[in-house]
């Protein structure tokens, strides 16, 4: 997975589960090619050897291609769930919550909505 900002993680894996444009979707070895949409979401994977240890990615839209037994994600955010902080989700979900209560005229709808969506899933992830 990576980032503008660099690569998020770079892991051997069994199974990958990712939020796909037309819903969750998992890939297994030998899967078929493919290049799809991401929505934002949570992403989880199982490492190699581990049994059912599901690990967790808060992450935004992107893209994920599929070829020859190797994922790859392009997104523009993400975070694995055990380097959130909690404390700082919730005040980023408050805040975002007071802005679209607010109804002020200067408010830019759409980005609190998406403040809100991305607090949510980070809260998600992690708990």
């Amino acid at each position: 997975m990576i980032t503008p900002q660099g690569p998020v993680c770079n892991e051997m894996v069994n199974s990958v589960t990712a939020p796909a444009s037309l819903g969750s979707m998992g890939v297994l070895y030998n899967h078929a090619p493919l290049l799809t949409t991401l929505e934002t979401g949570i992403l989880g994977y199982k490492k190699v050897g581990a049994l059912d240890n599901v690990h967790h990615i808060a992450m935004s839209n992107g893209l994920m291609e599929v070829n020859n037994n190797h994922v790859l994600v392009l997104v523009q955010a993400a975070e694995k769930a055990e380097e959130i902080d909690l404390l700082r989700a919730q005040a980023a979900l408050a805040r975002a919550r007071e802005r679209l209560a607010s109804h002020e005229s200067n408010i830019d709808v759409a980005r609190a909505e998406a403040s809100l969506k991305r607090a949510l899933n980070r809260i998600k992830a992690c708990c």
